[in-house]
């Protein structure tokens, strides 16, 4: 079973396994938006919407 820790994008609540396409976020979207501050997550996976 593989690591993993929450996505590094502050406002999203998703999880990330250790060498998921996007490194340490889980989405496109998180990775983009890095470090900015958001008050929703917009990755559209479930536990973000």
């Amino acid at each position: 079973m593989a690591n993993t820790t929450k996505c590094a994008h502050p406002a999203c609540n998703c999880t990330v396994s250790d060498g998921g396409p996007f490194g340490k976020y889980c989405s496109e979207h998180c990775r983009e938006a890095g470090d900015q501050t958001e008050l929703m997550c917009d990755c559209k996976h479930p536990g973000c919407r």
